[in-house]
């Protein structure tokens, strides 16, 4: 008759703990990945359609603005220079140095077009609550900190799980959920005491790091603006405060404008 192992009591509790502490890690790496995939990206969405359409407006009329300042700049070293002003190859000019401004404009109005999308394309409750039930299941038995024995197939699937969470595929969360359920087992804990320890005391650290995390997290943008953004005062200010920032670019603008008209005319006069 094959001798049954014994576990001291100290191992024992040794894997109650560590039962416990995996159970706690899952809650607060489950919490951080809400934070991180569904929150920002939610709080993002919700502040590019009450105010960053605003500050988009803002950057065009600034850029605009510099663009006409500039001009003047060449315009005037040119009739400083008592030479012909070649409008083309001022604009082509302008036009390499105002890239990176471009690219910033160009970078906002993908923000507006992402935040668009997503507020027109969230899940319903009962969509939500089953990628949350099935994202919850995977993480438990995929996530590196809680399975540090990961297979290559098992790195592989948790990648695909990190991608379809990010992109609320619900219908890849479903697929992983089936192919998981057909290929895992459950492993038996090691009886070694210094293992045991050892594996505690990472799950202890792990838990402690992502709760400093997510506490850093609610000290950034947009978690710092949550209740701002749910009133409409606060709201309608930073839009005011920001208009008169765009009507004092508009003046900005007529007045160089204005200003190159006159260049212009007084150089075809031969006023220099």
């Amino acid at each position: 008759m094959p001798q049954i192992l014994q576990l001291s009591p100290e191992i024992i509790k040794l894997r109650e703990d560590i039962s416990f502490l995996e159970k706690e890690l899952g809650k607060v790496i489950l919490e951080q990945d809400e934070m991180l995939n569904t929150v920002k990206p939610n709080l993002e969405a919700e502040y590019q359609k009450k105010i960053g359409y605003k500050e988009l407006e803002r950057m065009e009329t600034e850029i605009t603005a510099r663009r006409y300042k500039r001009q003047i700049e060449l315009i005037q070293a040119a009739v400083n220079r008592q030479e012909s002003i070649e409008q083309k190859e001022i604009e082509n000019q302008l036009d390499d140095e105002f890239q990176e401004w471009y690219k910033k404009i160009e970078e906002e109005y993908r923000k507006m077009k992402e935040a668009e999308d997503r507020l027109n394309c969230l899940m319903s409750d009962e969509e939500n609550a089953e990628f949350t039930k099935l994202y919850r299941q995977l993480v438990f038995k995929l996530h590196p900190d809680l399975n540090p024995n990961q297979t290559k197939d098992e790195e592989n699937l948790w990648h695909r799980v990190q991608l379809a969470y990010e992109g609320g595929d619900l219908e890849e969360m479903r697929s992983l959920g089936i192919i998981l359920d057909a290929q895992h087992e459950t492993i038996e804990l090691p009886s070694s005491k210094d293992v045991l320890q050892k594996r505690k005391q990472n799950l202890t650290e792990q838990i402690q790091k992502t709760i400093n995390t997510m506490s850093e997290l609610e000290q950034k943008f947009p978690f710092n603006i949550i209740g701002k953004l749910a009133d409409n005062d606060w709201v309608n200010t930073k839009v005011e405060e920001i208009q008169e920032q765009i009507n004092q670019w508009q003046e900005k603008c007529k007045h160089y404008e204005d200003l190159i008209k006159v260049l212009l005319i007084n150089k075809s006069a031969g006023v220099n």
